[in-house]
């Protein structure tokens, strides 16, 4: 493995999911909470994280709907859809 990201672990012994040992927290992934001093990052920025963060072997995203009023999660589908790894990502959101 190129990091120690990359070596993932079985999310649950009844299920056949693997994830990073990290989790990204996708809550600064948007560009809505500008106003509100929460920290935002435009569509590029997240994008270059995201690249960076599965380069390294992550795979395993944290988001919400309330996050960047919606556009984190926004943001990280498209992202997945643009590189084409949608079945290689799990996303936790809630």
């Amino acid at each position: 493995p190129p990091t120690k990201l990359s070596r993932h672990r079985q999310l649950c012994p009844l299920a056949g999911v693997h994830v990073s040992p990290i989790c990204l927290g996708g809550m600064s992934i948007g560009n809505k909470w500008a106003d509100f001093g929460m920290g935002t990052m435009d569509k590029e920025l997240s994008f270059k994280l995201l690249d960076a963060f599965y380069e390294a072997g992550g795979n395993f995203i944290d988001t919400a709907s309330n996050y960047q009023d919606e556009s984190s999660e926004e943001f990280i589908g498209e992202w997945m859809e643009t590189r084409g790894i949608r079945d290689q990502i799990v996303v936790a959101t809630k």
